[in-house]
């Protein structure tokens, strides 16, 4: 297998993840009864959509910019339980879900990155895990102000 075809594959794959994130926030958005998470999380759906106009237009082979930002990381979501999405869930439960899915996507295109040769590939994945490492971080910020501060 040539190093396009492996690069297209991966960027097929990380196209995919993020058609599921898109669809994970607007589900989830449906659900929130908080207007303001609900107006976060259609952001963050719209985000997810960016995205994956991103990683088409370089498997078109366009020129994209990239953001080349650090994001600190709470730690939170390493210590929230895993949750499972349910028709009736509290905030604190969306609030998890959501870190540990940005958790499980930033590790993705870290991973992506290191497994690329390719400069340009490694810098997009680069920048892709920041952006998500960035939503991580507004849930987990949310977390620590709704949540632990009630507790």
């Amino acid at each position: 297998m040539n190093k396009i075809n492996i690069i297209d594959e991966i960027l097929d794959y990380a196209i995919d993840n993020e058609i599921e994130a898109y669809n994970f926030y607007t589900a989830l958005a449906q659900k929130a009864k908080n207007p303001e998470m609900k107006e976060v999380l259609l952001g963050f759906a719209a985000e997810e959509k960016g995205h994956r106009q991103i990683l088409e237009d370089v498997k078109k082979g366009k020129k994209v910019k990239l953001g080349s930002e650090n994001v600190p990381d709470l730690k939170i979501a390493d210590y929230a339980v895993d949750i499972k999405p349910t028709e009736n869930m509290k905030y604190q439960d969306i609030l998890t879900l959501a870190m540990k899915k940005e958790k499980a996507s930033f590790a993705l295109y870290t991973d992506l990155a290191e497994t690329v040769g390719d400069p340009e590939a490694k810098k997009l994945f680069h920048s892709l895990a920041q952006q998500e490492a960035k939503h991580k971080l507004r849930f987990e910020l949310e977390y620590d102000n709704i949540v632990l501060k009630e507790d």
